[in-house]
């Protein structure tokens, strides 16, 4: 081998490799195996932050009324006008 082939032949294995993973990455086989599952969220929630004792998190609030909110861990009913 002369010393002006193997730069060459460096880049083509790179170039192959790279060829090799990405069609690897494509593939319908490699897909993530353990996803999250979404669902719809409930019309008019939500996301708030929760004043219950023993929540204290950023969960789904429901609305209840005169722009009150019901968290639907806890069930704490915070929020709105007096």
């Amino acid at each position: 081998m002369s010393a002006e082939f193997l730069p060459w032949a460096g880049a083509v294995l790179v170039a192959g490799g790279a060829a090799v993973t990405w069609a690897a990455r494509l593939a319908p086989s490699a897909g993530a195996k353990n996803t999250a599952r979404f669902s719809e969220l409930v019309p008019g929630g939500r996301f708030l932050v929760c004043g219950g004792v023993g929540c204290g998190e950023v969960l789904l609030h429901i609305p209840v009324g005169n722009g009150r909110w019901e968290c639907t861990r806890c069930s704490t009913v915070t929020g709105g006008g007096s």
